[in-house]
């Protein structure tokens, strides 16, 4: 992420009593036969194991998870857990690191992978620094085609952020989708898998793949739907680009603001997760419902023409540090100073020191998210992989319906 949740009234008893109200009989009459007596607590036994049992299906359902979720967990702690990778910094030899292992599990999906190297100068040091984007493509029957992304670089190590949430969580994820596609028979459109590097130090690795697209391969594209951030905090959005153009390096007059894409995919998580899983976030000064800024890879495709679709996980009710923005993620006590429930922001606007932060700060860890918030990675894991791959595995039909 760049910067910027029988016993009712009977009436009178007649003198033959059913047996599954002896208990009932028993207690106003305050008499019984043993018998009676042993033979109503086992019915009663009996049914509160049914409720029970009933409860514990209907839980497990509530709960499922999607096939690849553990699959996934394992791709996310390859790269930011504590025996992992971790730290990620854009142009260092573990963010090289990071680039060979989404190479390798993309090739043992059975893709030509493609290393698109680039040099830049840091925006923060003006250092010389280099980086790589890693792109796998599964063609289609046309021309026309998707790409899936998200970043793999970090950053706020000094905080002691190993960068789970921005943006390794993201990688895992696109690496399950990538399975996914690489075992469907080929469809009318093909699908791009791009991880981006260098994201943290300006969207240099989106840039610098949109810079040498071809102007047939813009208008092929039929959308990229970027993933940042999507996991750990309180709500699960889907966004499209702003109405109001990004800077787009001066020249914004290809831009495109279309909420086709982010449309279909709401349709797409409606059907196959829980009711407001996901949401369109509200409207707020600054950001209109379901538009977002420009601080992610997605922006660079928008500024192409290309309609984009994004994915992200933060609570757009909170009134943070420079307003309804996203960048405060979570209501929880522990990631502020005081908050105050009523006005959704700081107790105090002039003393607040944390102010509901997760990206770029040292809360950017698997053992402090799951301390937090026990399960929910797992399961923000798989609402995500659920909606992604049913939008994959029937894309014809989704890209077709996107661009009615």
């Amino acid at each position: 992420m760049h910067d910027l949740q029988d016993y009712d009234s009977h009436g009178k008893q007649s003198e033959v009593v059913p047996r599954d109200v002896h208990v009932y009989y028993c207690l106003n009459h305050l008499f019984c036969e043993p018998q009676t007596i042993m033979h109503s607590i086992k019915m009663a036994f009996a049914a509160v194991l049914f409720l029970l049992c009933t409860f514990n299906a209907q839980a497990q359902q509530a709960i499922s998870f999607d096939p690849l979720t553990a699959e996934t967990e394992t791709y996310l702690k390859a790269l930011a857990g504590e025996g992992g990778i971790g730290v990620r910094k854009a142009g260092t030899e573990s963010e090289v690191q990071a680039a060979n292992f989404i190479q390798s599990t993309l090739e043992s999906f059975g893709y030509s992978v493609e290393r698109q190297a680039f040099a830049y100068v840091n925006r923060d040091t003006k250092v010389n620094e280099s980086s790589q984007n890693i792109i796998a493509h599964k063609a289609g029957k046309t021309d026309k085609y998707i790409i899936l992304g998200a970043h793999y670089d970090s950053t706020s190590e000094e905080l002691g952020s190993l960068g789970a949430i921005d943006n390794a969580a993201s990688i895992a994820v696109l690496l399950s989708v990538a399975k996914i596609v690489s075992e469907l028979d080929t469809q009318e459109y093909g699908v791009k898998f791009i991880a981006f590097g260098a994201e943290e130090v300006g969207l240099v690795g989106a840039f610098e793949y949109v810079d040498n697209m071809s102007d047939v391969q813009k208008q092929n594209a039929r959308g990229m739907i970027n993933l940042d951030g999507i996991v750990g905090s309180d709500n699960l959005y889907i966004h499209s680009a702003h109405s109001t153009p990004y800077a787009c390096k001066g020249n914004a007059e290809n831009y495109r603001f279309d909420g086709s894409l982010r449309d279909r995919l709401m349709a797409v998580a409606t059907k196959v997760t829980p009711a407001n899983t996901f949401k369109i976030h509200p409207g707020f000064e600054g950001y209109p419902s379901g538009e977002t800024g420009g601080w992610s890879d997605h922006a660079p495709f928008a500024c192409a023409g290309i309609a984009i679709g994004n994915f992200e996980s933060t609570n757009f009710s909170i009134n943070g540090e420079s307003g309804r923005d996203g960048y405060s993620q979570s209501t929880h006590p522990s990631l502020w100073t005081c908050f105050d429930e009523a006005n959704m922001g700081p107790c105090d606007r002039e003393t607040e020191k944390k102010w509901g932060k997760i990206w770029h700060t040292g809360n950017d860890r698997l053992d402090v998210i799951e301390s937090l918030f026990p399960g929910r990675v797992r399961q923000q894991l798989s609402h995500n992989l659920g909606v992604l791959r049913a939008f994959f595995v029937h894309l014809d039909s989704n890209l077709h319906d996107s661009q009615k």
